[in-house]
């Protein structure tokens, strides 16, 4: 069977995993980044408790959802518009934010971010446009560092931007377990399928599997499944040559794999 690596970080990458295994698949969850809280935890909660002063908040991605209301306890207020980047941000607000119902919601529809908000910051900036949305102090909500291009596309349209990291990231690393089981898969010339959410997290995982010599050759040379096309392309850049752009949902990855039976490698 063939194996299938989710590098996507925090809920959303063990609730694919999970699913993934509920289909049938052999699916391990060794996610390119960890998640903490916020680097400087009392600027976030003050900024949190000060939503009402901004008329649009912005979030990156699912865990910006996450983390930003550890700091806030009040239900959200009404004259806050709440702006997400794609549909898994849309259903992180609509399942986890207490009185989000109020406020307006922007959301670019049917649009696939990437974990740095790629792709639906584009998707979000034209939906913005489209609903008369003109916000004079935004707040973007997201981790310790990342895009900057709709915290320029909105100051150039006039308003305020405060950046908030209401996360930090930082790489994973892989345990002897875990390099050991690449090894064995590799041995057995099992073809791999390496999901990937995000351009950034390439570098990261190169690095992870420099440990075990071949490793990264074998990925490359299987399957890789990026959830946006700017990801693809990145991983097209770092060798990947069999790359498809596929939504993060388990039946959408084993239909792209087709039946999941393996070929051996060459």
């Amino acid at each position: 069977m063939r194996p299938i690596i989710v590098t996507r970080p925090n809920g959303p990458g063990r609730v694919l995993t999970d699913a993934l295994r509920a289909a049938g698949a052999d699916a391990v969850w060794w996610p390119a980044f960890a998640l903490g809280p916020a680097s400087d935890v009392a600027h976030a909660r003050a900024t949190m408790h000060a939503l009402a002063e901004f008329d649009l908040a912005v979030f990156v991605s699912p865990a910006a959802v996450e983390h930003a209301m550890r700091y806030r306890t009040a239900l959200w207020p009404a004259s806050t518009t709440i702006a997400v980047v794609g549909e898994a941000t849309r259903r992180a607000v609509e399942s986890t934010i207490a009185g989000a119902s109020a406020a307006p919601l922007v959301a670019p529809l049917g649009a696939h971010e990437d974990e740095e908000g790629a792709g639906g910051s584009e998707a979000l900036w034209n939906a913005l446009i489209e609903s008369g949305c003109t916000p004079r102090n935004a707040l973007i909500l997201r981790a310790d560092h990342g895009r900057e291009w709709l915290a320029d596309q909105l100051r150039e349209a006039g308003a305020k931007v405060t950046v908030l990291p209401v996360y930090t990231r930082r790489a994973a690393e892989l345990n002897a377990g875990a390099i050991e089981r690449l090894r064995s898969w590799m041995a057995a010339s099992l073809e791999p399928a390496l999901i990937v959410s995000s351009s950034e997290a390439i570098a990261v995982l190169h690095a992870q599997y420099a440990a075990a010599a071949g490793v990264w050759t074998w990925l490359q040379h299987g399957r890789a499944l990026a959830l946006h096309e700017r990801t693809a392309q990145h991983l097209r850049a770092a060798g990947f040559t069999r790359t498809d752009v596929v939504a993060p949902r388990a039946l959408a990855i084993v239909h792209m794999l087709g039946d999941n039976k393996l070929t051996p490698m060459p």
